[in-house]
């Protein structure tokens, strides 16, 4: 694998300014992010099975195939991290199915040594067990709720089963979790997606969750948390990508994209090119609506994939992907000139509220499901520059 220096590296970064269209992302400069990332934010030796670590094993897999010279290390390190993880694979949880996606690729990859397509399975199995509404999987154990972030956390092992074995079956659940889940969390007026709905109005006490946040008539929270918005934001750039031309719900799904990256270019913070933590709430911005960069990196992801894909057309599209790149680039990378690059401007893991309830959430840096996000963008960026 190309490596660069830190001093390399800290040119790269800063020649990208803002006022100028910059070649989004220099030759290498995925190799650095690349090796910041399996070396120090998310080593192969100690990844954990759940959708944090995951979000960097999806962008493993799109490398593989965006830059076939990185294909050894891509497979080396994905066969040490499901190594590692043998005897803790599991599905019973959507943030444990989301880990799946490494077990799957491997097969995809020609790596299966019998086992891994075993423990896929595995997951597949409990997977199916999770309880449901109507289709769409719960994302807590012993109640039905439909969270936003469980969409994505399926999507990723589904695809990869999907592309891994050629079964529509894996193709059909994921298109089932979306346009389920989108029955409850979709607002058909603006595309964008509420981040929980609740089958009772009952109050749960938890160390999550904002008490009453689902103790109203519609079951759910009020507000589009930005993150939430992110993860289906990717989820419908991927399936989109995969879903045949003549699918029965290709129209609709690519209809729910476009309108959502519709309302997002709109949003767009035009001094920082981020998407703030409610992107909604434009009047808050000096109030706690802060800027988000996860959410920015998965927007960003999703409309450069859109656009490289075909599904998005027009130049505005491809205008807030730029900005979005450069604007991360000027606020939220960290570690320049280092070899601990990653993202700042990160809202913490996070459940369901109402708006002061986002606001109050603490802003970190260097959480692997940001740095996996930031990473798929780059890699769609890149994609861009070689059309």
């Amino acid at each position: 694998m190309k490596t660069l220096s830190a001093t390399l590296l800290l040119v790269l970064l800063c020649t990208a300014s803002l006022s100028a269209r910059p070649k989004a992302v220099p030759q290498g400069f995925a190799d650095s992010l690349l090796r910041c990332t399996v070396e120090r934010a998310v080593p192969a030796a100690r990844y954990v099975w759940n959708w944090r670590d995951a979000v960097v094993l999806k962008a493993l897999t799109d490398l593989y195939d965006l830059r076939p010279e990185l294909r050894p290390t891509v497979e080396e390190y994905v066969l040490t991290t499901m190594h590692v993880t043998a005897e803790r694979v599991h599905g019973n949880h959507p943030n444990g199915v989301a880990s799946g996606v490494g077990l799957a690729f491997l097969v995809r990859a020609g790596l299966d040594d019998g086992i891994f397509g075993a423990a896929a399975d595995k997951v597949y199995r409990q997977y199916c067990r999770i309880g449901r509404w109507q289709g769409a999987t719960s994302h807590r154990p012993g109640r039905i709720e439909l969270w936003d972030d469980t969409v994505y956390m399926l999507t990723v092992y589904l695809l990869e089963m999907y592309r891994a074995t050629g079964n529509e079956r894996y193709l059909d659940d994921c298109v089932r979790e979306i346009t389920a889940h989108a029955a409850k969390l979709r607002n058909p007026a603006t595309g964008l997606w509420y981040h929980g709905w609740s089958a009772t109005n009952y109050c749960y006490e938890d160390d999550c969750c904002e008490y009453l946040w689902n103790s109203n008539q519609l079951q759910r929270n009020t507000e589009y948390w930005g993150r939430g918005n992110g993860w289906i934001a990717m989820s419908l750039a991927d399936v989109l990508a995969l879903l045949p031309a003549g699918h029965r719900d290709r129209s609709d799904l690519k209809a729910m994209f476009v309108q959502m990256m519709r309302t997002l270019c709109r949003v767009q913070d035009s001094v920082t090119g981020h998407w703030r933590q409610l992107p909604l709430r434009a009047e808050d911005a000096g109030a706690g609506n802060y800027i988000e960069s996860s959410a920015t990196a998965m927007f960003g992801y999703a409309l450069a994939k859109g656009v490289a894909e075909g599904v998005l057309r027009g130049r505005r599209y491809r205008k807030a992907a730029e900005r979005a790149w450069k604007g991360l680039l000027a606020h939220s990378v960290e570690g320049r000139g280092t070899d601990s690059l990653t993202l700042g401007n990160v809202c913490a893991g996070t459940c369901i509220g109402e708006r002061r309830y986002y606001y109050a959430r603490p802003v970190v840096s260097g959480e692997s499901f940001a740095t996996g996000a930031f990473l798929q963008f780059a890699g769609q960026m890149d994609r861009l520059d070689r059309r």
